[in-house]
């Protein structure tokens, strides 16, 4: 049944759909130059991955909804850098003395220590298990120094839309998961469920031109921190899919929420048949809404090998993050929750050999200023975060930390840090882990050349192995 439902939503999202087909581009002749010695690239091994090997692999992508503050989550600590944190962070700025200290430092020389609150995920660095990124956003394209064509909207829906979208082509009706799993669909490497599975409602990340993803959750619009919030930002991931959706001919827009309807509600069917006999984790979790959401995911990957799929996407959302006031109070709750919860999904995977199968990584649509308003700090731009799993290069602080004097050309004002990497490089590093050749990645994400060659010979950012 499922099987019929997702033939007759792709061949109805094939004549919906907006933005270039994979068919379309490959036919463009642009794929070309795409594919032009991938064989010599990282490609190869990704290569025997997607050509048919049974080997299991999951993202699972965890959102920070709200704009992330991360100038507390990871701290310089050296002399000089900490000297500059203290004396921009003012009233927000946490005693060196009392943060966790994180071996290895970075490629500038530079030490860091983690929020006092994250001892579980401080445990996984050591272990080499997590790594984090350092000043990673959207950008239009490389730049050096700030000037008029480099400037965002640093707005909530702007740059969720382009997070969600993997591509700064605000046109696009589909998310750059979904173009994964379109990718894996038409080579035949999509298994009884649907390669997108949400815990957290719909979205425009896991929207494919002709696929769909399971939608675990039951009730819509629910905050997931279960913290008052100003915006509810798992009803604008709600809204910016039902955008995605409606892009079109009425006729064919109802034609198309039907079907999706149908896939969303029958896979999930599927999905709790699964696992309704899965035991219990001897690991406990807790029972917040983010701890019970990655329950729920392990135990999706737990019964991995019931549903016969090879490749997964996961999408959390965790909302709180929105830190204009009480910063302080609201990470001493948030970070110890994401840390805790991390751990207990980490301690799931081992119970069922599945740690180097799973990559689990962080996102958020903006970092924060530097510099505080009152008690919280404005939108800002890049932001640093968590990647955790067997295959990550942990224990080290990839990508470049700002300077953080207010002299440096990427500080457009306040300590909001022009990115350094970019969403593109951050995201296409997690896809050719997933098994995307690397010809397929400019159809996955459209920008990815702007910051990236394909031809390079080296890994976008060098997170994973």
């Amino acid at each position: 049944m499922l099987a019929q439902i997702a033939f007759e939503v792709q061949v109805e999202l094939r004549s919906t759909a907006t933005m270039l087909t994979r068919r379309e581009f490959l036919e463009s002749g642009c794929a070309a130059a795409a594919a032009s010695g991938a064989a010599a690239l990282i490609g190869d091994a990704q290569a025997e991955v997607a050509a048919g090997e049974s080997e299991y692999r999951a993202l699972v992508c965890v959102v920070l909804g709200g704009g992330a503050d991360s100038f507390n989550m990871l701290v310089p600590t050296d002399t000089l850098s900490y000297r500059l944190y203290a004396e921009r962070r003012g009233n927000l700025a946490l005693n060196r003395d009392d943060l966790l200290s994180l071996s290895g430092g970075d490629r500038d020389g530079r030490s860091y220590g983690l929020h006092q609150g994250m001892h579980e995920v401080h445990a996984l660095y050591a272990r080499g298990e997590v790594a984090l990124l350092a000043n990673v956003g959207v950008l239009q394209g490389p730049v050096r120094r700030m000037d008029a064509n480099s400037a965002l909207e640093l707005s909530h829906s702007d740059l969720i839309a382009r997070w969600h979208h993997g591509t700064a082509d605000k046109r696009s009706n589909s998310g750059w998961a979904g173009r994964v799993a379109d990718v894996l669909a038409d080579r035949g490497w999509q298994g009884q469920l649907p390669t997108n599975i949400s815990m957290s409602g719909r979205n425009v990340m896991q929207l494919g031109a002709r696929t769909v993803a399971a939608n675990l959750q039951l009730s819509p619009y629910q905050q997931r921190s279960g913290l008052p919030v100003c915006v509810d930002f798992s009803y604008v991931n709600e809204q910016l899919a039902e955008q995605a959706i409606s892009a079109g001919r009425p006729g064919n827009v109802r034609r198309r929420t039907r079907q999706i309807e149908k896939v969303e509600v029958e896979s999930r069917l599927i999905v709790e048949d699964v696992i309704a006999d899965s035991p219990l984790f001897k690991s406990p979790f807790d029972a917040d809404s983010f701890s019970s959401d990655m329950e729920l995911v392990a135990r999706v990957i737990a019964a991995r090998r019931k549903h016969e799929v090879r490749q997964q996407i996961f999408f959390v959302h965790f909302d709180g993050w929105d830190g204009h006031h009480r910063l302080l109070e609201t990470q001493a709750m948030l970070l110890p929750m994401l840390s805790r919860g991390l751990a207990a999904f980490r301690d799931a995977l081992i119970e069922y050999g599945a740690l180097d199968e799973v990559t689990t990584f962080t996102i958020s649509e903006f970092g924060r200023t530097l510099e505080p308003n009152n008690s919280g700090s404005d939108h800002g731009w890049g932001g640093h975060h968590i990647v955790m799993g067997g295959a990550v290069r942990g224990g080290r602080v990839h990508g470049r930390y700002p300077n953080l004097a207010d002299s440096n050309t990427l500080d457009i004002g306040g300590g909001s840090f022009m990115p350094t990497t970019s969403m593109d490089e951050y995201l296409a590093e997690m896809v050719l882990w997933l098994g995307v050749p690397v010809s397929e990645l400019p159809y996955v994400l459209p920008d990815v050349s702007k910051f990236w060659s394909l031809n390079s010979g080296t890994p976008p950012v060098g997170l994973l192995t």
